[in-house]
């Protein structure tokens, strides 16, 4: 039996101490119709003679692509637009995959011909896992656990159909991709399957992360992923409360990244402005069972949403945040 050929996207960029071992992840689950899209985006270390020194071994399997700084959002479209593959599926460049990573998503969409597969993860130092993150498909949350592209197989003919992208911004870009991927097409199996290997950089993400997140207009971030799925019809009675607690999750997190190393009046401003845009746009929020909805997630992040909502609802919301950014 022929397989069908999956594209696999990479975006690259200063990862030359992690790239074989993802690259080598990848060879080592034996599947051969296969073509691996790795695309330097502007890189400054050795990652690219990397590159080329697995191009070179592997012509027929390995793409490289160089191209100036532009983001990670970009940089997938990029590969997007190069796949020829019948699937999608993306890794990150300082990630790796389990070796049955490929067989046990295409073995699903072999059967009933799924849109996307998704699956779980586990968070990782390379050394010892740190937590792991099984989804039941029971749960109609457990399509929204993971926002990012990872841990799944996309078909591309409905990506295309579809005109999916990820949004050209610093922040959320994935947001916006698996917002209309997770709700365009009901054709999704998950699967109880924790294959991805999400690495654990000793690099301070969240000091980037706060960075970036206050260069940019948060508010138009927000209407931008709110207006995508207004202009797809994809709000509708049976997933509306799904989507109102995404939001309000999103929302959490941005504060959470805004927190850090801002004053009590910078973080009541962030506040005041994404919570009013939440309680406009989603005005039936405070009526959510939180605990009920979430279920299928991890204990922690359940725990998250519900502490920071129910303090919303008390007008605590503000200390709360305040305090999380002082942890």
């Amino acid at each position: 039996m022929k397989f069908p050929k999956i594209s696999v996207i990479i975006p690259v960029y200063n990862s030359e101490k992690y790239l074989k071992r993802c690259f080598d992840s990848i060879l080592n689950n034996n599947y051969s119709n296969i073509e691996i899209i790795v695309i330097n985006d502007g890189s400054s270390d050795n990652s690219q003679k990397i590159i080329d020194e697995y191009v070179k071994k592997y012509p027929k399997i390995f793409i490289s692509i160089i191209q100036k700084n532009q983001g990670i959002g970009a940089t997938r479209n990029n590969g997007l637009k190069k796949a020829t593959g019948k699937y999608i599926m993306f890794i990150d460049n300082d990630d790796y995959i389990d070796n049955d990573y490929f067989i046990k998503h295409i073995n699903k969409v072999l059967k009933n011909d799924y849109d996307v597969v998704i699956s779980g993860y586990k968070r990782t130092t390379g050394n010892k896992i740190i937590f792991k993150v099984k989804l039941n498909e029971k749960y109609p949350w457990s399509r929204h656990v993971s926002i990012a592209p990872w841990g799944k197989l996309y078909k591309k003919s409905f990506l295309e159909k579809n005109n999916i992208k990820f949004l050209i911004t610093p922040i959320g870009e994935d947001v916006y991709f698996n917002l209309q991927v997770n709700t365009l097409t009901d054709n999704i199996k998950i699967i109880d399957y924790s294959g991805y290997n999400w690495y654990q950089n000793n690099i301070s993400v969240t000091n980037t992360i706060n960075q970036k997140i206050k260069n940019i207009n948060i508010i138009n971030l927000l209407n931008t992923h709110y207006n995508v799925l207004i202009k797809n019809k994809s709000i509708n009675e049976k997933n509306e409360k799904i989507i109102t607690m995404y939001f309000g999750l999103l929302i959490i997190q941005f504060l959470q990244w805004l927190s850090k190393k801002s004053k009590y009046s910078e973080i009541s401003n962030y506040y005041d402005l994404l919570f009013n845009w939440y309680d406009e746009k989603f005005p039936k929020n405070k009526s959510i069972n939180y605990l009920k909805l979430s279920r299928g997630d991890r204990f922690k992040n359940r725990m998250i949403i519900i502490i920071f909502m129910l303090c919303h609802k008390l007008k605590l919301g503000k200390l709360i945040v305040y305090l999380y950014g002082r942890i």
